[in-house]
């Protein structure tokens, strides 16, 4: 009897397929995840920068101190709040009728960890503080209120280091080359 051509896969083949590519998904996650992790902490590094660059251009703005206030409760539960003036906001008062509800020209302005995907901030150790930003040079009111926050990646294994210096200039730098995010130099 004749045979005729064959086609489709044979069960062998077919399990051949399935092993190679589970063989390569393994080997492909890691890496995935570690790309995810890092854009995480980049994206919330990013608002976190934006939101202070804001706070000053808002006080050049409007010619009036601005002050940020943060809270942190734990690495991972933290936020950011703006107020005109320069005395502190609570940026978990969620109150509008509170006087230090975090505002700035009645438009609600607080960053919370929730809306900053997985950045963890380290530091500063302490739980809350505030800087404000002279209206007139842009540049923080007091020359000691000049700070670092050190963001981590969920995994810690990736860390940048946001500084606003005494100037009113806000820069991202890399930690150390341990935890080095592509893309941003290793701080001074």
């Amino acid at each position: 009897m004749l045979k005729g051509k064959q086609n489709g896969l044979t069960s062998v083949e077919l399990m051949l397929v399935v092993v190679l590519l589970a063989i390569a998904l393994a080997l492909a996650l890691p890496s995935y995840r570690a790309m995810i992790e890092k854009r995480r902490l980049v994206q919330g590094t990013e608002q976190v920068f934006a939101f202070f660059n804001s706070a000053q251009a808002v006080s050049s703005r409007t010619n009036s101190a601005v002050t940020v206030s943060w809270s942190k409760t734990s690495e991972q539960d933290w936020c950011l709040g703006t107020v005109l003036g320069e005395s502190a906001c609570d940026c978990n008062e969620t109150s509008a009728a509170e006087a230090d509800y975090c505002a700035v020209q009645s438009a609600h302005t607080v960053l919370s960890s929730m809306e900053a995907g997985s950045a963890r901030i380290v530091s500063p150790a302490d739980s809350s503080g505030a800087l404000s930003y002279d209206p007139v040079r842009g540049m923080l009111a007091s020359a000691d209120d000049a700070l670092s926050f050190d963001l981590h990646s969920t995994s810690g294994d990736y860390q940048l280091r946001l500084v606003v210096a005494a100037t009113g200039l806000t820069s991202v730098c890399s930690v150390d080359e341990t935890h080095k995010v592509p893309g941003y130099s290793i701080c001074p």
